[in-house]
């Protein structure tokens, strides 16, 4: 396939062509089939630049709408000849460029990857192209997978946990080391946070409040969202998911359909993750 350069190159063939004939120079014409001979390597050349490019492996972690993904390929020359300027595109927008990949060799290859929905998604045929060595002209092909994506929703809402999220880990301890103090209720509270004790003494409907930093378990739970909608509920989620990971605490997810329960460490946190989809 010809790029616009190569469209530019044809043109000029033609150009001298017409100028030879008509001139009946052999000078002109010489140049002419010379840059003619100059086009038809440049398919060949590019064309082999890709032809015995193998893929080995092909694989995709789960990552979250709101960060970019990457394929991951194994890729293989088993030419004895040196590959480069190889284009992997999986999207538009999602493109790597391997400047070169020597004869025999096995490289690891990340190729961006976006998707904005969360859910479970079938990633798109891989494309394979280069234009080297001239520009003249594309060579292309696909490689088609089975490979889907999983996408949690994009992590959005308060960075602060719920105050009924620490009251499990109070109730299991019966320790006041996590427990900060009081404040007044507010809309996006938890019901289950009310301190009744207080509230009768004070006569204003008062919460507990804990410091997450000391307090290490957590119970994440659907109707602890402040959010209404469905959406916005799972992006809370999975923020806090996300939070309680970093911060190297043991958490516990209650869904309206599922109860996942205390645990920590990457596998953990992709199970609750994957039950949001």
């Amino acid at each position: 396939m010809p790029t616009a350069y190569g469209v530019a190159f044809g043109c000029i063939c033609l150009l001298l062509f017409g100028i030879g004939f008509a001139s009946t120079n052999n000078a002109v014409y010489f140049l002419c089939f010379f840059m003619a001979a100059l086009g038809s390597q440049s398919l060949i050349l590019t064309n082999r630049n890709i032809d015995k490019l193998q893929i080995l492996q092909l694989s995709i972690e789960d990552f979250f709408a709101d960060e970019v993904g990457a394929l991951k390929l194994l890729v293989y020359n088993s030419t004895q000849e040196d590959m480069e300027n190889i284009l992997f595109e999986v999207a538009p927008e999602g493109q790597f460029l391997l400047d070169k990949l020597k004869a025999g060799e096995r490289r690891e290859v990340l190729v961006p990857f976006k998707m904005n929905n969360e859910g479970v998604h079938q990633v798109p045929s891989l494309k394979i192209s280069s234009e080297f060595p001239y520009h003249f002209s594309r060579s292309w092909k696909k490689h088609y997978h089975e490979i889907k994506a999983f996408v949690y929703p994009a992590r959005l809402g308060s960075a602060q946990f719920a105050s009924a999220a620490h009251t499990q880990r109070f109730q299991e301890s019966q320790s006041l080391d996590d427990f900060k103090g009081h404040r007044e209720y507010q809309k996006s509270d938890s019901p289950r946070s009310i301190d009744w004790r207080v509230t009768a003494r004070v006569q204003k409907v008062m919460t507990k409040e804990f410091d997450p930093q000391s307090s290490r378990k957590l119970t994440l739970r659907w109707e602890d969202c402040p959010q209404t909608s469905e959406q916005e509920k799972k992006r809370q989620l999975s923020l806090w998911l996300d939070l309680a990971e970093k911060n190297n605490m043991e958490y516990a997810l209650d869904l309206p359909t599922r109860q996942l329960p205390y645990g920590r460490g990457p596998q953990h946190k992709t199970e609750c993750l994957r039950s949001l989809l």
